[in-house]
């Protein structure tokens, strides 16, 4: 569940020296190894090359029942049913916790939350079931189709706990999706809960909106960040520049902990967005 983002809690940094203390790492490209917690998930990232076992940092919610494949599912929610669209990839078992996608779609217009949710959730199925991760797409309830925080959040935690109950989902290892709209509001999530949060992932989304210039540095965890933007969505490009600077001063470091892919489009989600990113964020778990 969503906890109160002003939470002060202890997080550890992991080195290597010790194997005993350490049980994945990472190689990088330029031959070097990466110390990461001991989530067995992991193992589904690529260039993951050592399990040592001696350690086990996950979290996983021990859910169980749940069907694989896309689905809708409703859970009862600030007074109303609430629909939301998942899919769960073929290789998924209880014993076994998986990563979680949130998804946020972009505003299409009155009555359009629906289907643009489950659009978005078709847009990520072939990631999900490659990359071995579980994704939920929430359907936004503002007037025009955007979203409203503080109504959709408080949903969110609903939704989340209803997938607690049904899979075994990786606590460690919780990732947001936005596209303009919802990358806005995923901005606003994710930094106001980065504790709570492995990293994220926007297109098309920018602090100005929502979120506000102040929240990278007010957050209280470094939390990755993936950013894409059309060279040619000419209204919101520069405010994406502008918020690469805004990271920058507040720690987070260009290819790191920010990645900004800025691609041949218009106001619109690369096609390609999916792969990119998760092979950029999937080594990330809210304990580093």
């Amino acid at each position: 569940m969503l906890r109160n983002w002003k939470k002060k809690l202890k997080r550890y940094r992991y080195t290597c020296k010790s194997r005993y203390l350490l049980g994945l790492l990472i190689l990088l490209q330029s031959g070097q190894s990466l110390c990461l917690p001991d989530i067995p998930s992991f193992m589904d990232c690529e260039d993951i090359v050592f399990n040592s076992g001696f350690q086990d940092d996950s979290n996983p919610t021990n859910g169980s029942g749940g069907i694989l494949g896309a689905q809708t599912r409703s859970v009862f929610s600030n007074g109303q049913n609430r629909n939301y669209h998942i899919y769960v990839p073929s290789n998924y078992t209880d014993n076994n916790p998986l990563p979680l996608m949130i998804l946020y779609h972009g505003a299409g217009g009155a009555g359009t939350s629906p289907s643009q949710a489950i659009a978005m959730r078709n847009f990520w199925q072939t990631a999900a079931e490659n990359n071995n991760y579980i994704i939920m797409a929430q359907e936004s309830t503002g007037a025009s189709g955007g979203w409203v925080p503080g109504t959709d959040f408080p949903i969110l935690s609903d939704l989340l706990g209803d997938m607690y109950l049904d899979y075994n989902i990786e606590q460690a290892r919780i990732y947001g999706y936005g596209f303009s709209a919802g990358a806005h509001v995923m901005h606003t999530l994710m930094l106001f809960n980065s504790l709570e949060f492995a990293a994220y992932i926007v297109s098309a989304g920018v602090l100005e909106a929502h979120a506000g210039v102040n929240a990278p540095a007010n957050a209280d965890r470094i939390i990755p960040v993936y950013v894409s933007i059309g060279i040619n969505d000419a209204s919101l490009i520069p405010f994406v520049q502008s918020n690469h600077i805004v990271f920058n001063n507040a720690g987070w470091i260009d290819d790191e902990t920010y990645w900004l892919d800025e691609f041949n489009g218009g106001h619109q989600v690369d096609i390609q967005i999916q792969q990119k990113s998760w092979d950029k964020v999937c080594t990330f778990s809210n304990l580093q």
